[in-house]
């Protein structure tokens, strides 16, 4: 009788407790299949995969990101900047199964949405600031800020007062990293000159090792580039000049490689895709990475470099850290006109898709 009474008065806990349970296990079993699924990630490169530049580093850092993850990884290498060329690479990606893909190029963003249409349950990350579908998302590095530093380093190691840069595309990527290498540069040397030059390519030897001799006749003593490659490095190696490196460093050069502005493609992927396998990946925002992340590093920095220089290089780093922001303050172009303000700082829309002007002290080569 008072097993009875009991019950009855603890029926509603115990039908409560049941229910607990029964949900438990059901959501147990949704999501099982869901952990089990083994992801596959593609990766699609303009070049290719172990070009000692930056396909490799792209290459490498979506590759390991995968490995550290336990995903599935397919490459599709030396895929054109055209849309056929793009669609027919990221079709047998899918057929193979990938889950995700990684756009490495700029020149794919243009077809990323149209293809994004065609794989509504792929998820699309390119590097181009374009992408407007739900399944697509935006990643970069805020390289500029340790093109910053390397300018400051290059500005107070020339002897001429004069330094090179070769570059492929007149994109905003390209912009913003001119316009803070030579912010840097002018931090060191109020009067220093950048003397740009476009070669129309990522990837034209001939062309970037023309464009060193060019600029060498200019007066420049320290080269740097926005290339796949780092033949312009290899050139100013071979003419004595000195020079900064980018991206990624995979060779040794004499002591004139003063350093580099890295980007570490291991980590950026790493995070993004396990934001991706945890669900965190918010497609309406984008990944735009730096110092504060780890994302960008200078190279060790050369011998021949001052104590003085290398100091001034560390203070300037501690006020980018400090201000969040390189591009705020008083900036005028290279056309006399004020771009920003005291109190004032350049956004970072405009920093990734509408930086379409050079600062003071950047000279275009014709």
């Amino acid at each position: 009788m008072k097993g009875r009474e009991w019950i009855k008065r603890n029926l509603p806990l115990l039908l409560a407790g049941l229910i607990i349970v029964a949900l438990a296990i059901v959501i147990r079993s949704f999501r099982l299949p869901e952990t089990q699924r083994h992801v596959v990630v593609g990766c699609v490169l303009v070049g290719a995969k172990d070009d000692r530049g930056w396909n490799e580093s792209h290459y490498r850092g979506i590759l390991n990101a995968s490995r550290d993850h336990d995903c599935g990884f397919k490459v599709r290498e030396r895929v054109a900047e055209s849309g056929k060329a793009v669609s027919d690479a990221v079709r047998s990606l899918v057929r193979e199964g990938a889950d995700v893909v990684f756009l490495t190029s700029f020149g794919y963003g243009a077809h990323m949405d149209m293809i994004a249409q065609r794989y509504p349950r792929v998820a699309f990350f390119g590097i181009s600031g374009e992408g407007a579908e739900k399944n697509t998302t935006t990643y970069f590095t805020r390289l500029y800020q340790a093109r910053y530093l390397s300018g400051v380093i290059a500005g107070a190691e020339s002897k001429t007062g004069v330094l090179g840069y070769v570059a492929a595309m007149p994109i905003s990527e390209t912009h913003r990293d001119i316009n803070a290498y030579a912010m840097g540069m002018r931090a060191a040397n109020p009067k220093a000159r950048l003397i740009v030059r476009f070669t129309g390519s990522w990837d034209d030897e001939a062309a970037e090792r023309e464009s060193v001799a060019l600029l060498a006749e200019r007066g420049a003593d320290v080269i740097t580039y926005h290339e796949d490659k780092p033949y312009a490095v290899e050139e100013a190696e071979q003419r004595g000049l000195m020079s900064v490196g980018y991206d990624a460093v995979y060779e040794t050069y004499s002591d004139r490689f003063l350093t580099a502005a890295l980007n570490d493609w291991k980590m950026i992927y790493k995070r993004i895709l396990g934001d991706y396998l945890s669900g965190r990946t918010n497609f309406a925002n984008s990944y735009w990475l730096g110092f504060e992340e780890n994302a960008v590093a200078l190279h060790p920095l050369s011998p021949r470099v001052s104590e003085g220089t290398a100091f001034l290089a560390s203070m300037e780093k501690t006020r980018v850290m400090n201000d969040r922001s390189l591009f705020s303050g008083v900036i005028y172009d290279n056309q006399g006109t004020l771009r920003c303000d005291e109190g004032e700082r350049i956004n970072d829309h405009e920093l990734f898709t509408g930086m379409d002007w050079f600062v003071e002290g950047v000279e275009v080569y014709e």
